[in-house]
């Protein structure tokens, strides 16, 4: 059996990963004034939010942050807490729509099973680190409200059955004897190793202050020893 290595190899000699050079944040497009104003002011309290807490965050700050005066903010939002819950509300959005992006088949044709981990995990760790502080903020707050919490886990819930999808279509890769069961897991670890990385001071891992670009290879090498994947002949290049 061909081993696996040597594209993962291959992978990190590339500069550029050609299924994610297109792949961003989903934003609205065109806005109108009035909507590029509250979403300067949006972007100004996910940044305070972020740095110094809701509690310590005033109406004042978000506004000068923003470069908008106080009346702006009222007149767009109620309190600061609807602009908190405006921000969730957007980040649920974005997340909602860059997962339909990532896991669009046509995205990811002719891209194997380590392609695709490998863009996941690249995308989470570099293009997704800006909002790590602010996703952690809001992971609190849904601690609190249901509502929050269950959009959360239907979020979550459809970008694995979209990444259990794209790798079930490639089953022959696969020399585990459940294939299904072996995915499951797969997406298990990697979910719980990236929220371990993320959150290493309240508990330090082995691979936590490594490089990213380390942490994606031993991630790699882990998940292809553990499905048994096999790769063509011709495209092993180790």
């Amino acid at each position: 059996m061909p081993s696996p290595f040597g594209i993962i190899e291959r992978i990190f000699a590339l500069t550029k990963n050609r299924w994610l050079s297109d792949l961003h944040w989903v934003r609205a497009g065109q806005q109108t004034r009035s909507q590029k104003t509250q979403a300067a002011l949006l972007d100004a309290a996910e940044t305070l939010f972020a740095e110094q807490g809701v509690e310590h965050t005033s109406v004042a700050a978000i506004a000068r942050q923003a470069g908008c005066s106080v009346g702006a903010v009222y007149h767009h939002f109620r309190d600061k807490k609807a602009v908190l819950y405006a921000l969730f509300t957007r980040l649920t959005d974005e997340i909602g729509a860059t997962t339909q992006a990532a896991v669009d088949p046509n995205r990811w044709q002719g891209a194997t099973i380590v392609d695709i981990v490998h863009g996941y995990l690249e995308f989470l760790l570099r293009t997704e680190q800006g909002k790590i502080a602010f996703k952690h903020l809001a992971m609190e707050y849904a601690r609190q409200d249901d509502e929050l919490r269950e959009h959360f886990v239907a979020l979550q819930a459809e970008l694995d059955d979209g990444l259990t999808r794209l790798l079930l279509a490639r089953r022959a890769e696969i020399a585990h004897p459940e294939p299904r069961i072996a995915i499951g897991f797969v997406l298990d670890q990697l979910s719980s190793m990236l929220a371990a990385r993320a959150n290493t001071s309240l508990a330090p891992t082995q691979l936590g202050s490594r490089p990213d670009k380390r942490f994606e290879r031993e991630v790699l090498r882990s998940v292809s020893s553990y499905l048994q994947l096999a790769t063509p002949a011709k495209e092993d290049v180790s």
